[in-house]
């Protein structure tokens, strides 16, 4: 016999339809969305709840390793390239086609060319490359391979995609929505080339420098904080008087 209730601990409301899913509505459309029903984001800024400390530093050291000279990234800048050149010669998509309709290469290489148009082309390949590494490094994270996909494409087209519309035959507009099956096979297409930059011990080597330099610098500035707070626990709002009286300084009276 079929269970009535979601399948999520905790969680009492109905089935939506057995047939397909053990969850409720709600659930269930998280769990096609993001590729788990109770999955939530890990945030690469402190603003946010699921903030996540190492791998916050892991991608912003990535980025970091990416610009350095001594890192030999000739494979992966070759192969890559040959995607985001195939990504230039698309055709622009009519207002009335859906992007959803195309096969996920496709998808994926109108988002590219969407990348390329806003940050260029180098700024398209470091943003993947260094999600992608970040991602891989904290992989304990994610519970499955669906929520890793997710998380790399969704956060290697934030703020440099526009995720496409299109006008449906009523004259509304819909949004282009990366879902988990698509985000996943986008990965196991970009997947081959991103490993490409660990081809290199030295490349590995390196980006492990960094991670492990960046990360301890993190510490001990949370140390020397705490200590700080302790002695004067008005530290906190010094700082932010100093950082506020530098923004105006800077922005209205023309000071560094």
């Amino acid at each position: 016999m079929d269970a009535t209730t979601c399948n999520v601990w905790g969680c009492s409301s109905p089935v939506f339809d057995s047939r397909f899913s053990p969850y409720c509505k709600r659930h269930k459309e998280h769990a096609h969305h993001n590729g788990h029903p109770t999955f939530k984001m890990p945030a690469l800024s402190k603003r946010y709840d699921t903030y996540d400390q190492e791998l916050a530093i892991a991608y912003h050291s990535g980025k970091r390793w990416y610009k350095q000279s001594d890192v030999d990234l000739t494979h992966f800048d070759k192969s890559f390239g040959h995607l985001l050149d195939e990504a230039e010669q698309l055709t622009p998509l009519s207002q009335y086609r859906r992007l959803g309709d195309l096969q996920v290469r496709k998808q994926l290489l109108y988002l590219l060319r969407l990348s390329i148009e806003r940050v260029g082309k180098q700024e398209t390949m470091m943003q993947w490359l260094s999600v992608y590494l970040a991602a891989t490094h904290r992989k304990h994270l994610f519970p499955n391979q669906k929520t890793l996909a997710v998380f790399v494409c969704r956060k290697s087209c934030s703020r440099r995609v526009s995720m496409p519309k299109h006008n449906t035959y009523k004259g509304n507009q819909r949004g282009y929505r990366l879902n988990a099956n698509r985000a996943l096979k986008m990965l196991e297409i970009l997947e081959p080339i991103l490993q490409l930059a660990f081809i290199s011990a030295n490349n590995q080597a390196l980006w492990y420098r960094f991670y492990c330099i960046h990360l301890n610098n993190s510490n001990s500035k949370i140390e020397v904080f705490a200590l700080k707070h302790e002695s004067n626990p008005d530290y906190a709002k010094s700082l932010t008087r100093k950082r506020i009286i530098k923004s105006i300084n800077r922005k209205y009276l023309g000071g560094i």
